[in-house]
């Protein structure tokens, strides 16, 4: 039995292929929505045809059943075309339906395979086996064939397969007890169960037999599988369901639809098929990472469980680390197995366990997960001997609250306890852990305290760990012993003696003894008593009261402090001397001189005191406050500039004597005052002169005085404070833009007072100009238009204006900068060289800068517009020839103005009067020749023509026009009448088997524009252009053209219809 190839073409034209398997029993096709579907079969290989609902079934005579699906439409009508071909001829298909229900088919005519038809699709060369293959044991007519009722084959899965039973049906043809008839039969080999891992589809093919009459269709069916067959010649038939073929899992009954050849069909029950290949559902409950839990040590030594769910009856095996434990799934589909301690190792790890599940057909599930073993605790220890930084807590550190320190594993949760005082704290990334006690949490005193410090890690395993610290915040201290004599004051006498000092303390401690400033260490015996003694140089001389105290720490580091006061008085008298405040500065001015100077100061009430100025001697006696004070009158002090030494005296009751002096300057005349230089811009005439830069960012004014002094200087009635630096140079900042612009000359004065109070003045005067007066660019349009096109360019390019006398102008256009000529009046030129020019289509900015004598610069920005871009080439549309003649020119519409040349077969080019025409629709304009009245003109055959658009700022470009009505088909393009025109185009479309040639000289004279020309023509024409190159190609309006190089600068560009020959003569 061989494939039956079939083709399914859409009423869209869509052609899809395939073929009727040899062992399928049924095939369907989809036939419906118009479709042609041709089967590539002969007559004599259909048995006959059924239609079954909207269905169309074809039964060929080898047993195979094809159904069209959707063939008949809902009003009962065929949906498609139906073609039978093979050999090389197709033949339609035309069923009619009898009275009875009977479905018979006409064949109609045959088409035969050749030169195209729309049928191609539809035909097939090769022959069919179909017949071949049925043999010969009975005649079958294909015209008129029937099939009446019954049902479809397709319906043996379901209830039509239970129908069947054993019964036989008379199918009408032969006797089903005839000559050669083998009973059907199915071998009952049964039950057939197939499970465990090893079995499927593909390991564990199920085989049914039995006999038939040979040539039977036999139909074998198990669960929602179906094998068609057929009897061999000895009667025998065997299926075998595997692969794609094999049941799903379930309890099966085979069953078995024979239909003889004659059409007797039978039904029969084959033995009993179990099928079981899925694996048990197994899954955990408990005791592994994926379930959450932990095996602490605890739960190790009372031995843990890992439980689960799964198949009813299963077995279940559980491996961890070479130790396996088995059981079986309880009625309630769960299991539990126990590892005892030893089964696994104590430690901190993980590790995997394996579950099998084996379910009675042998189909096994392996689930792999992993359980964790922590049976050992935190490490936790306690640095007891650092508390309080040497293992003792003393009153300070009470006070201020102390740290317990720890080590644990890094995050583990830490309870600190202290006297029945708990803290919580987490040990940090490092492993340790700090618990902060604050003051008053413990009692004071002096005892040893527990610390103790327990952890849980995340298994549940505990740990602890204890320490003890000294708590010490008790110390005392006195001072037993009297200073200062019986009157409690240290006089001279016992100052020279120095001071001794006694007292108690707690036996151990240090103590530290301060008097004022001075501290000194005491010596302390076992029993606590303390000595410590003062010099004479560590107690200050005077009269005041100071405090003395003595510090005590004991071993515990506790600190405890006792004070008294000490007065100590060794002076003679009390005495002062202002000489700071002589002359109210501590300085005699000339005018302080000429009205008197006061001399003051402070002694014991009623005390004379002595006073000396520059060795002149007054007496003065202290008032009932202690003030002195004498003057000395105009005369009594020299002037000029000096230090003269002054002094005061005093002898108290007692005969002690105390003398103080100093010196006061004398200052009565201004010293070394100067202007320096001014440090502005120097004009052209070499004087000093403020321009605008030097007004705009400020300057100094600068010279010298006597160290002291103050110093303001006024310019153009500006004042500012200067600043006098220790050798008496002086500099005074005006600031940016604080003196007054414009052209005049400015009066300085520096007034000055030095230290002494003494003035002085200077005066001088300073030019001021801070503008350029004035600069302008001329108002006349560069070039008429202000618009540079590429002929003006060509010869270059003057801008001129008028700026102050004497000043430079420097002007920057087009990236360069250039220096203008300016004339004794001050009118300036710039001549810029046509090779700047850059030859563009935008405007460029022009700035004008102006430096005047005083070095003021100012700025105009103007602008200049280069326009030296040709046009594009005019493009012709066409032309209108009427005898005799051209009547008129079409172009593409452009805003460019054109005008238009006629060239006589002797060359001479004069220009043609025009009257355009726009057509808005085409976007094309017709321009007429017209004589000089105006009137509608031809021009002669034999011209050819120069068109030439220009731009608005005067650039032109040509295109040079080849007509068709002319004495020689050869294209000078080297005419000297060409030479006036910027021709970018030789258009040869126009013209009949045009001839034209080409050299670099040529090329380059056509337009000044480029180096470039663009050749149009058609196959009729032919360019010589000896020696080019051809390096590339190019698209122009969607035509390609081909690009050539001719010579070291020029290049033509040629329409690629058009002939082109390069070669060198």
């Amino acid at each position: 039995m061989t494939a039956v190839n079939y083709v399914a073409r859409s009423d869209a034209g869509q052609v899809n292929r395939g073929e009727i398997s040899k062992d399928q029993g049924a095939t369907p096709i989809w036939a419906g929505g118009g479709q042609e579907i041709s089967l590539n079969l002969r007559q004599i290989d259909i048995s006959g045809y059924e239609r079954v609902g909207q269905n169309l079934e074809v039964r060929l005579t080898d047993g195979r059943v094809v159904v069209l699906e959707g063939y008949f439409g809902a009003d009962g009508e065929p949906a498609s075309r139906l073609f039978i071909s093979a050999d090389g001829y197709l033949n339609e298909v035309t069923l009619v339906e009898a009275s009875d229900g009977a479905v018979y088919a006409q064949y109609g005519p045959t088409e035969v395979w050749g030169k195209w038809s729309p049928s191609d699709d539809l035909i097939f060369l090769d022959g069919s086996e179909v017949a071949n293959m049925a043999g010969q044991d009975e005649e079958v007519s294909m015209l008129g064939a029937d099939l009446l009722g019954g049902s479809s084959l397709l319906g043996l899965g379901g209830a039509g397969a239970a129908g069947l039973g054993a019964v036989a049906v008379v199918g009408g043809l032969g006797d089903e007890d005839g000559p050669g008839r083998v009973a059907p039969t199915v071998d009952d080999n049964g039950p057939i169960v197939i499970g465990g891992d090893d079995a499927g589809p593909d390991d564990s093919p199920i085989t049914i037999t039995g006999t038939a009459t040979p040539g039977s269709d036999v139909v074998v069916q198990i669960g929602d599988e179906v094998i068609e067959t057929t009897s061999d010649s000895s009667g025998d038939w065997t299926v075998t369901f595997e692969g794609d073929d094999f049941p799903d899992d379930g309890d099966h009954t085979v069953n078995v639809a024979v239909t003889e050849p004659n059409g007797t069909e039978t039904g029969l029950t084959g033995p009993d098929v179990v099928i079981d290949t899925t694996p048990p559902g197994t899954s955990l409950l408990d005791g592994t990472v994926d379930t959450g839990d932990i095996v602490n040590a605890e739960e190790y030594d009372a031995g843990f469980e890992i439980t689960g769910e799964g198949e009813v009856g299963a077995s279940v095996s559980v491996t961890i680390d070479g130790t396996t434990h088995e059981t079986l799934v309880d009625d309630a589909g769960t299991w539990s197995v126990t590892f005892a301690p030893g089964d696994v190792s104590t430690g901190e790890y993980t590790t995997d366990v394996v579950v099998v599940s084996t379910d009675a057909y042998g189909n096994t599930t392996t689930i792999s997960e992993t359980v964790e073993i922590d049976t050992v605790p935190h490490p936790i220890g306690v640095n007891a001997d650092s508390v309080g930084g040497d293992g003792t807590v003393n009153a300070a550190e009470m006070a201020g609250g102390f740290a317990v320190t720890g080590t644990s594993a890094p995050g583990a949760a830490v309870e600190v306890t202290i006297q029945g005082v708990t803290h919580s704290v987490v040990t940090g990334a490092d492993g340790t852990w700090v618990a902060n006690f604050s003051a008053g949490e413990l009692p004071q005193g002096t005892y040893d305290a527990t610390v103790t410090a327990t952890t849980v890690d995340g298994a549940g395993n505990g740990s602890s760990a204890t320490g003890t610290f000294q708590v010490d915040t008790d110390g005392q201290v006195s001072i037993t012993s009297q200073h200062g004599g019986a009157d409690g004051v240290i006089n001279q006498a016992e100052h020279g003696s120095g001071l001794v000092v006694t007292g108690t303390t707690e036996p151990g401690s240090t103590v530290v003894v301060q008097l004022g400033n001075q501290s000194v260490n005491a010596t302390v015996d076992p029993s606590g008593a303390w000595t410590a003694s003062f010099a004479a140089g560590q107690i200050p001389t005077g009269t005041y009261t100071t405090t003395l105290s003595a510090t005590t720490t004991d071993g515990a580091g506790n600190v405890q402090t006792a004070s008294q006061s000490v007065n100590v008085d060794t002076e003679a008298g009390a005495l002062t001397l202002n000489a700071a405040s002589i002359g109210g500065d501590g300085t005699i001015n000339a005018a302080e001189a000429a009205a008197g100077v006061a001399v003051t100061g402070t002694a014991d009430p009623g005390a004379v005191v002595a006073v000396s100025l520059g060795g002149m001697v007054h007496n003065a006696l202290a008032d009932a406050a202690g003030n002195w004070q004498t003057t000395y009158m105009p005369g009594e002090i020299p002037g000029g500039d000096y230090d003269a030494p002054v002094s005061a005296s005093v002898i108290d009751a007692a005969g002690n004597s105390r003398s103080l002096a100093a010196t006061v300057a004398v200052d009565t005349q201004v010293d070394n005052l100067s202007l320096s230089d001014l440090g502005v811009a120097i004009g052209a005439d070499g004087g000093d002169v403020i321009n605008a830069d030097i007004a705009a960012a400020g300057f100094p004014v600068s010279g010298t005085i006597e160290p002291g002094s103050t110093v303001s200087v006024t310019l153009a009635g500006v004042t500012r404070q200067a600043s006098v630096d220790a050798n008496g140079n002086w500099v005074a900042n005006f600031g940016p833009n604080v003196i007054q612009g414009g052209e005049y000359m400015a009066d300085i004065v520096i007034d000055v007072v030095d230290a002494a109070s003494n003035p002085a003045q200077l005066a001088d005067q300073v030019r001021v100009d801070t503008l350029v007066n004035s600069l302008s660019q001329d108002a006349a349009p560069v070039e008429g238009d202000d618009v540079i096109n590429a002929a003006e360019a060509a010869d270059g390019v003057t801008v001129t204006g008028e700026v102050e006398p004497g000043s430079t102008v420097s002007v920057q256009v087009f990236g360069q900068a250039y220096a203008a000529v300016v004339g004794a009046g001050g009118a300036w030129v710039l001549d810029i060289p046509a090779g700047d020019i850059p030859l563009t289509e935008q405007s460029y900015d022009m700035i004008v800068t102006a430096t005047d004598g005083a070095g003021n610069t100012s700025q105009i920005t103007s602008s200049l517009t280069v326009d030296a871009v040709a046009p594009d080439d005019p493009d012709v549309v066409g032309y209108f020839r009427e005898g005799g003649g051209y009547r008129n020119v079409t172009l593409e519409t452009s805003e460019d103005e054109v005008s238009i040349h006629g060239v006589d077969a002797g060359g001479t080019v004069s220009e043609l009067s025009i009257h355009a025409q726009e057509n808005a629709f085409l976007g094309e304009t017709d321009y007429f020749f017209t004589d000089g009245a105006g009137n509608p003109a031809s021009i002669p055959d034999g011209s050819q023509l120069v068109v030439t658009g220009t731009d608005a700022a005067g650039n032109a470009s040509s295109t040079y026009l080849v007509l068709d009505e002319t004495s020689t088909n050869t294209v000078d393009a080297g005419a000297a009448g060409l030479s006036p025109f910027q021709i970018e185009t030789i258009d040869l479309r126009f013209g009949d088997q045009s001839q034209l040639t080409l050299t670099e000289d040529q090329v380059l004279a056509l337009s000044d524009n480029s180096d470039q020309v663009v050749v149009r023509g058609g196959a009729d024409d032919t360019v010589t252009i000896a020696g080019a190159q051809n390096p590339g190609s190019t698209t122009i309006d969607g035509q390609g053209f081909d690009i050539y190089t001719l010579g070291d600068d020029a290049t033509v560009v040629i329409d690629d219809d058009i002939n082109v020959g390069t070669a060198t003569i």
